[in-house]
C-alpha cells in the first residue's frame, strides 16, 4: 500500500508582503514584475529594486517566518537610505547589535513617549501638543558605541529621565492660560536647540534666554510657539503681558556694603525675578555708568551702579556672590556677569536690555589684574572711573 502524500502548502508571495511592510512604513513603492520593484525617493528620482534574491532565500524558510522576513527587508531599506541622509520612510530603525540606541528608545519608551531615531544621530519626540522636536544625541551615544545589552540600559536611563522631563515642562496651554503669562530665565544649556525652537523664547544676553511660562501652583511651564494661534496673540503681545504680569511680582531691594562696594540685592519669592531687569533704573537710583549685574538664580538679581565703589572690586565681590550662589542652587541661572549698559534706562520695559558679559580676575599675589571682555566700550569707561579716584 502506498504512502499518501501531502500536497505542498501554498507559499505566500514575499514580493507582495515587502510591498505590504513598505506601505507600513511610508515608503511609496509599486510591482512592476513578478520580481521588480519601483520605489520612490523623497527629493530624488525613484529606482528599481529586483528582489529575485528575497524570492529565492525565501524559499528555505518556513511560511511562518516571510512576514518578519519582510519586515527586516523595509526597516534595511529605510536605514540604508536614512544613513545617505535621504529621509525615507518613518524613521531610522537601529541594528539589531546597536544596544545604544535601542535602548535609549525602549526606556523613552517605557516613560510614555514615543521616541524613534530620525537619522542615526537624531532623535525624534512628541510634543503635547502633538508636534515632534528632534535632537541631535551624539553625545548620549559616544558613551555606548558598542557597550553590552545591560550597559546600554545603565546609562540609557538618566540620559532618558532627563529628556522625558524636558518634554513635561512643556505642556498644551489653554485660554485660561493667559493670566499666568510670565518671563523666565534660563540658561542655554536648559534645553537642546531643538526644543527652544519650539518655546517662545529669545536671546537675552550671551548664553541666556527669556522664556514666556505658564505660571501655576505646581510649576513653571514652558509655552510652546503653538499657544500663539490659539490665544489669537503675536509673540510681542505675549512678552509684553508676560513681561509686565512679572515685573508686578513682589520683590525685595535691599543694599549692603562690602568693602566698599555698594552691592544691590532683588530678591523675590518666585522664579521670575530676573525680569526686573527691564525696569532695574528704578531700583539702582542714579547710574550714568551702567551697572555690574548677575543673575545666578532665578529668584536673585545682583547688582553694583558702577561708581558707587571701586569697579574692579566690584566686580570681584560681584562675582563671588553669584558663584556662592549658583553652587547652592538646584538649577542656577549663571555666574556670569554682565554691564548693564546706560542706555537700556531708556529702552521700553518689554525690550531687552543691554547686556555685556564681562570678568575680572585679580592674582593678590601678582598684584595683577585682568579684565575679561570682548566689548570695545567697557574697558575705557572702567578706566575713567579708576581715574576719578
Amino acid at each position: 500500500m502506498s504512502e499518501t502524500q501531502t500536497p505542498d502548502r501554498p507559499r505566500p508571495d514575499i514580493v507582495e508582503l515587502i510591498l505590504e511592510a513598505f506601505a507600513r512604513v511610508d515608503i511609496t513603492a509599486e510591482r512592476r514584475s513578478p520580481t521588480l520593484v519601483l520605489i520612490h525617493l523623497p527629493g530624488a528620482e525613484p529606482f528599481t529594486k529586483d528582489f529575485s534574491d528575497a524570492v529565492e532565500q525565501a524559499r528555505s524558510y518556513p511560511v511562518e517566518q516571510y512576514p518578519d522576513m519582510a519586515e527586516q527587508v523595509a526597516l534595511a531599506m529605510m536605514r540604508a537610505f536614512r544613513e545617505r541622509d535621504i529621509p525615507l520612510g518613518t524613521h531610522y530603525p537601529p541594528r539589531s547589535d546597536d544596544h545604544g540606541r535601542a535602548a535609549l528608545v525602549a526606556v523613552l519608551r517605557q516613560l510614555g513617549l514615543d521616541a524613534r531615531f530620525e537619522t542615526p544621530k537624531v532623535l525624534s519626540l512628541p510634543l503635547p501638543d502633538g508636534q515632534r522636536v528632534t535632537s541631535d544625541v551624539s553625545d548620549y551615544l559616544a558613551t555606548v558605541e558598542g557597550v553590552p545589552i545591560d550597559d546600554a540600559f545603565d546609562k540609557a536611563g538618566p540620559f532618558a529621565e532627563a529628556v522625558a522631563d524636558q518634554i513635561r515642562r512643556i505642556v498644551p496651554q489653554d485660554e485660561s492660560s493667559e493670566a499666568r503669562l510670565r518671563v523666565r530665565l534660563y540658561p542655554t544649556t536648559a534645553f537642546p536647540e531643538e526644543v527652544w525652537d519650539a518655546l517662545l523664547s529669545r536671546e537675552f544676553a550671551p548664553e541666556l534666554r527669556e522664556t514666556v511660562v505658564i505660571d501655576t501652583p505646581e510649576s513653571v511651564q514652558p509655552l510652546d510657539r503653538s499657544a500663539l494661534e490659539r490665544m489669537g496673540r503675536t509673540e510681542e503681545q505675549v512678552y509684553t503681558e508676560a513681561i509686565a504680569r512679572s515685573v508686578a511680582e513682589e520683590v525685595e531691594v535691599s543694599e549692603v556694603e562690602l568693602g566698599g562696594v555698594a552691592i544691590i540685592h532683588i530678591g523675590g519669592a518666585q522664579p521670575y525675578t530676573s525680569a526686573q531687569a527691564h525696569v532695574l533704573s528704578r531700583h539702582l537710583g542714579e547710574a550714568p555708568h551702567g551697572a555690574l549685574v548677575a543673575f545666578p538664580v532665578p529668584q536673585v538679581i545682583l547688582a553694583n551702579p558702577l561708581g558707587k565703589g571701586d569697579p574692579i572690586m566690584a566686580m570681584d565681590r560681584l562675582q563671588e556672590l553669584a558663584e556662592r550662589f549658583v553652587s547652592d542652587a538646584d538649577r542656577p541661572i549663571s555666574a556670569q556677569l554682565f554691564w548693564w549698559h546706560p542706555d537700556s534706562a531708556a529702552r521700553a520695559e518689554d525690550g531687552v536690555p543691554d547686556l555685556r558679559p564681562v570678568g575680572v580676575e585679580i592674582d593678590h599675589e601678582e598684584r595683577s589684574v585682568s579684565l575679561y571682555t570682548s566689548d570695545e566700550e567697557f574697558g575705557p569707561m572702567l578706566d575713567g572711573l579708576m581715574g576719578q579716584d
